[in-house]
């Protein structure tokens, strides 16, 4: 028995796995302490990295506001890092220190971040900071209000309520100064196109030729004889001229771009707005059409060969002193109100506003192109300053009240109503049908967003009483974030919207 006790205890002592065992057992809590210790970091790291990106905000917005004492931006930076880091978020802040320097506004916020594992050390918090610098050198601002002016927006209300949240904005970012040395403001109306204004008739990007040295896009829509041009029908037509509306170009180099007209190359012109005049209703399916206002007569044809297509694209109707009692007539869809080109006059921008008036059906990439187009350096606009002058910066305000709509697939055979992109039959709206109008027109949008985003233009967007699901995706996908995209749901909570605006104008203005 005694031999037994003493051959076990030999054994114990030989036995490796004892000792493994052992050595593991005194290895454990330092290595639970050790992943301890990391996931603990990590959370501060976390908590950490929040209260820098709640700093910068705070630090941004007191950095627009003017003719503020040192405790007063304080008390402001402390209402937006409460705003970004609220009381129940993981870890406690304290209060903000902000300090002065010249142009130089610095926040800085100090807190702790309670502990887990590192309690087991009797660590049960970890101190946490953060600091954010702004410089205080505003630069300048090139804003284009792409306001909707189609005929939904006279109902209701909306047109007075924008009106009124546009003005009102403006007068903030003017300071309610008369003029600024550091701000420039565009509006530019747009329904289904956009008037940039009778006063450019002589401009030379004008497609005025005539027929043998046309754009494509001039002679798309009627059967021109020689020597005759889109304004000299429009000459001919009683009590008529050219408004000022002007068709999209066509082509991947030009149509949803800001590229430069040249006079030696036709398809960069710019061609005359002139919605035809539809097939009269004594033609088959002619009552079918929206846009009638000269009496077709004979179209030019024997009584056999008088279609509504033929009729439609003939030229001779428009002769002299062509009555235009009828229909909408040839700027049909044609905003009433031109562009009003960047200026630095604050009475000029709210006169702008004030006289805008609703009318015509919506197609937003034409309002787009040209709220891009007047802050581009180049032509048809050149007020803008060039895109990489550091002490500018460019922004795009979109406001409408409802999706892209050209009647698409209706109107006889033109397949939708006459807008910027001609009609859906011409082949630029998609299929030929009409039925994809809209849809294509949305895609139209999406990279015109994009292109103009791409030139490091900033995009806010304001959904007016919009219900429909795909629009409502579209604005918010084209603005350049989250944050700058608005849904106003009622006439109320425009003002409050565009002034927020005003504010993000403001911080974009702070050099970082």
């Amino acid at each position: 028995m005694l031999k037994t006790s003493k051959s076990s205890l030999r054994r114990f002592a030989r036995n490796k796995a004892g000792n493994v065992a052992i050595l593991f057992g005194l290895a454990i809590v330092p290595i639970i302490l050790a992943v301890g210790v990391a996931v603990d970091y990590g959370r501060a790291l976390s908590v950490r990295s929040r209260m820098a990106d709640a700093a910068d905000a705070a630090a941004l917005a007191i950095g627009s506001w003017t003719n503020l004492s040192e405790a007063q931006l304080a008390a402001k930076a402390q209402q937006y890092f409460n705003a970004n880091y609220p009381a129940s978020s993981l870890g406690t802040a304290g209060s903000l220190k902000v300090s002065v320097v010249g142009d130089d506004i610095t926040v800085k916020v100090t807190g702790t971040v309670p502990t887990t594992f590192m309690r087991l050390a009797n660590i049960n918090s970890v101190n946490v900071g953060a600091s954010s610098t702004v410089t205080k050198k505003q630069r300048n601002i090139e804003l284009a209000l792409v306001l909707d002016t189609t005929g939904s927006m006279g109902s209701g209300g909306k047109m007075s309520a924008m009106q009124s949240a546009a003005k009102r904005m403006v007068k903030t970012l003017f300071n309610d100064k008369s003029t600024s040395e550091t701000l420039k403001v565009s509006v530019v109306p747009f329904s289904a196109a956009v008037n940039i204004g009778a006063d450019k008739l002589n401009s030379g990007w004008l497609d005025k030729k005539t027929y043998s040295s046309m754009s494509t896009v001039a002679k798309e829509d009627h059967d021109f004889s020689t020597g005759q041009s889109i304004l000299k029908l429009y000459d001919s037509l009683q009590n008529k001229k050219w408004a000022g509306c002007v068709r999209e170009r066509e082509g991947s180099a030009y149509e949803l771009t800001d590229a430069a007209p040249s006079s030696s190359t036709q398809a960069s012109l710019f061609a005359p707005y002139l919605a035809p005049d539809e097939p009269d209703s004594d033609h088959d399916g002619g009552a079918n059409y929206t846009n009638s206002y000269v009496d077709d007569g004979n179209c030019g044809q024997n009584s056999n060969n008088r279609t509504p297509k033929n009729c439609q694209r003939y030229t001779g109707k428009y002769g002299t002193n062509a009555s235009t009692s009828g229909g909408k007539g040839p700027d049909y869809n044609c905003p009433p109100r031109s562009v009003t080109a960047l200026t630095s006059n604050n009475g000029q921008v709210i006169s702008a506003i004030e006289d805008l008036q609703p009318s015509g059906s919506t197609v937003i990439p034409a309002g787009l192109l040209w709220g891009w187009r007047v802050l581009s350096p180049t032509e048809p606009f050149t007020e803008g300053a060039a895109y990489d002058d550091e002490k500018w910066i460019k922004a795009i305000v979109l406001l409408t009240d409802g999706e892209n709509s050209v009647n698409g697939g209706s109107n006889g055979h033109n397949k939708s109503v006459y807008n910027a992109f001609g009609y859906a039959a011409a082949g630029h709206l998609g299929s030929t049908n009409g039925t994809n109008a809209e849809a294509t027109l949305d895609s139209k949008t999406a990279a015109v967003c994009s292109a103009i985003k791409a030139k490091g233009i900033q995009i806010y967007t304001i959904g007016f009483q919009i219900t429909d699901s795909t629009t409502k995706n579209l604005l918010k996908n084209c603005a350049t974030k989250t944050d700058m995209y608005y849904n106003s749901p009622s006439n109320d909570q425009l003002a409050g919207i565009f002034q927020d605006i005003a504010q993000g104008l403001g911080e974009l203005r702070i050099a970082q």
